[in-house]
């Protein structure tokens, strides 16, 4: 790169050029290409020893059939292989390149969204421990540009190991026919994938530091093991048995790994189900998204693909933003959040709505409030102001411009988080219930309304709880804070295994668990039903109430708290 090219480079992006600097010295550079080549000449010996030497065996790349008295049974997944005229084996090569184009594409993604996400973790970490992280934050340059600077520059060597491998494996994909159309749309899926991840990675980065030098493999861990178990399900449920693939929320999870676009190429190379035996497509009756078969047109579903990384990276783009600056800041604004809520629920709805057999629907609202449950952790913690700014929100709002005190709880940023929480909860609501009624759930539509509102009700009271903790002065609420939720949620649902308590058995107990609806299709009787809503609003009463008192002491001036 000449003089000129690197000003102006520095002059778009002068994070991206110290990130460049320090990464590509010639010692590194040698070792992410001999990395990559030998690879890829191993992934190629692999392949190649899998293929037959000699006729009379069995094997998948052969295209024969076996002789009569094989016909029975064991060597039915595996054709027989003959020689043609030329004496020469008959091998489908197509099949052969795909599954090296296949085995390449896991490769690929496997390395770029864990062991990237690690380098990016890693260098936060490095520079917060150095110091230099705040004289990034005091640079002229934008939130943006950083983090451009730091995704386009930290896994660089990555992005040389995976542009050395890109012609053997563009390569391969063309020789097992599948469009060259199709193969960019793939690099796109992966494309838009690291764009989330790595985001995601920066966001932990920055407000995860507490942890340490576990930062990097706590997250980089956490997307292996997703990205191996969903992988895992896409090949063992595609395999044989797709038309049984169960339509779940659960499907909603499985955008966020690329290999659920591979099925589509291997599609497009025409080899039978049975010939391939791994990542076919499911079946037109199982999935859809509010009752619309998207996933049987290829380009519907690369584009719905692309959408989802595009909107979840984008509101992850604006909590980086929001608190790089201010690392006190919240991950999110109110104002936001009802935006965040309301995007989750309406995809997550559609993933509900993909069969019409009642007692599957009412298992799919199961799920799809279990994933609520884990949602509204999530956002606690992104709205949620720290103590300091709750104080001085008591103290100073009368300053500012008059304003109601019900605009200030759903708006300001200093505000108690309670009351917008709970607004977050009433725009889940006013999605779902309409939708509850208008399902075909028959016997199970008022289980399902009292499940939604009692599970509402739980997930009030964490946050609730949440921000009480927030309030106090112990060292490290947030770490109190998710010990106390996390063992909300698991020491009941563990308590009552280990008691034999289950909900067929006896049902109330579970309504104070996480999963409220794992026991209202078992008890719909009247008084234990109004008994535990009852519970619930009193235990709320009790936690909210402490919590204003905690809120008028906070307020109180340092002064009247000396003179008292």
């Amino acid at each position: 790169m000449g003089l000129k090219q690197i000003d102006l480079l520095g002059e778009w992006n002068p994070q991206l050029l110290r990130e460049l600097k320090g990464q590509l010295k010639p010692r590194n550079i040698f070792i992410a290409a001999a990395v990559s080549i030998i690879g890829q000449f191993l992934v190629y010996l692999n392949s190649k020893s899998d293929l037959p030497v000699s006729e009379g065996v069995f094997n998948r790349y052969c295209t024969g059939s076996p002789p009569p008295s094989y016909q029975s049974g064991y060597y039915h997944n595996n054709t027989y292989c003959v020689k043609d005229l030329n004496d020469n084996l008959m091998i489908l090569d197509k099949l052969w390149w795909l599954d090296i184009f296949i085995c390449l594409s896991i490769l690929g993604i496997f390395a770029l969204l864990v062991v990237g996400t690690y380098l990016l973790i890693a260098d936060l970490s490095k520079e917060e421990n150095r110091g230099t992280l705040n004289f990034i934050r005091l640079s002229p340059q934008s939130a943006k540009d950083i983090f451009l600077g730091k995704i386009f520059g930290v896994p660089i060597l990555l992005y040389i190991v995976g542009a050395l491998a890109l012609p053997f494996h563009l390569t391969a994909g063309l020789l097992a026919s599948i469009p060259l159309s199709l193969i960019l749309s793939f690099y796109g899926v992966l494309i838009a994938s690291c764009a989330f991840f790595y985001s995601a990675a920066l966001l932990f980065g920055l407000i995860g530091h507490k942890i340490g030098s576990f930062q990097g493999f706590v997250a980089s861990g956490s997307i292996l093991w997703f990205l191996f178990v969903s992988s895992l399900w896409l090949f063992h449920s595609y395999s044989y048995a797709y038309e049984d693939m169960p339509a779940t929320p659960f499907n909603f999870l499985l955008l966020f790994n690329p290999v659920i676009s591979l099925p589509y190429l291997v599609r497009s190379t025409f080899l039978s189900n049975s010939a391939v035996g791994y990542l076919g497509l499911p079946s037109s009756s199982t999935w859809g998204w509010y009752g619309q078969n998207i996933w049987s047109n290829t380009i519907a579903t690369i584009t719905f693909i692309l959408l989802n990384f595009a909107l979840w990276t984008y509101w992850i783009h604006q909590s980086l933003k929001r608190c790089f600056h201010n690392p006190r800041a919240t991950l999110l604004s109110k104002s936001q959040s009802y935006w965040v809520t309301g995007s989750f629920i309406v995809i997550g709805l559609g993933f509900v709505l993909q069969t019409t057999n009642p007692q599957a629907i009412f298992a799919n609202y199961t799920i799809l409030l279990g994933l609520l449950v884990a949602f509204s952790i999530i956002l606690m913690f992104a709205i949620s102001p720290g103590r300091q700014a709750m104080q001085d929100w008591m103290r100073y709002r009368h300053l500012d411009k008059p304003k109601n005190l019900i605009y200030d709880l759903l708006f300001s940023e200093k505000s108690p988080s309670t009351v917008a929480f709970a607004l977050n909860l009433a725009i889940v609501i006013v999605f779902l219930v309409p939708a509850i009624l208008f399902s075909p759930l028959k016997e199970y539509k008022i289980s399902t309304i009292v499940g939604l509102f009692i599970t509402v009700n739980m997930i009030l009271i964490y946050g609730t709880i949440a921000q009480w903790i927030l309030l106090q002065k112990t060292q490290k609420r947030s770490l109190w804070v998710g010990g106390a939720i996390a063992s909300l949620i698991t020491l009941p649902q563990l308590f009552l295994s280990i008691l034999r308590i289950f909900p067929d058995d006896l049902a109330w107990p579970w309504f104070f668990s996480a999963f409220p609806m794992l026991a209202v299709q078992h008890q719909m009787s009247l008084f234990p039903l109004l008994m535990s809503v009852l519970g619930q609003w009193t235990a709320l009463s009790l936690i909210s109430f402490q919590m204003s008192r905690q809120l008028r002491k906070l307020g109180e001036s340092s002064t009247k708290a000396l003179l008292s």
